[in-house]
Order: structure tokens, then C-alpha cells, then sequence
């Protein structure tokens, strides 16, 4: 799944913390230049943004996904 972070300074380690309680085996990756958040997770769309909610982010889920490295929307065409 793919979100589009509210501008502003963005902490990894604060949506780490947030959303690692809701999956311990996710895997996030920010691209902090876009605000584009990808994360690869068993939580439901809405426990990730009451999460990202709580520590202060506006999150809406992406329209478009995007390539992210490592991110779930690999189709696996990269070398």
C-alpha cells in the first residue's frame, strides 16, 4: 500500500514507531523528497492511517502507485 504524506519535516523513526506495533514484519520506505510512503504490511488501510493520524501526519492513500525500492509494487521489470 502507498500513501501521500501531508508536507512537512517527516521523521522515520516517529512512523516507524508508529506503525511497527500494528505489523512488526512490515517493511516502510519513505521517499521524503515526494512525502510517498510504501509499505508492505498485514494492517488494514485504516489501522495505518489512525496510526499515522495519531503521530501527527494527514495521510491519503495513493491515487497511483509508484515504483518504491523494495516497496510492493514491483512488477519485477528493473535490473
Amino acid at each position: 500500500m502507498q500513501f501521500d504524506l501531508s508536507a512537512g519535516k517527516f521523521d522515520v523513526a516517529m512512523l516507524t514507531t508508529a506503525l511497527q506495533p500494528l505489523d512488526p514484519d512490515a517493511k516502510i520506505t519513505l521517499d521524503i523528497a515526494s512525502g510517498r510512503l510504501d509499505l508492505v504490511s498485514v494492517a488494514s488501510q485504516e489501522q495505518i492511517l489512525d496510526a499515522l493520524k495519531k503521530v501527527g501526519y494527514q495521510a491519503e492513500p495513493a491515487v497511483h502507485e509508484l515504483h518504491v525500492s523494495g516497496g510492493s509494487t514491483c512488477c519485477g521489470g528493473c535490473s
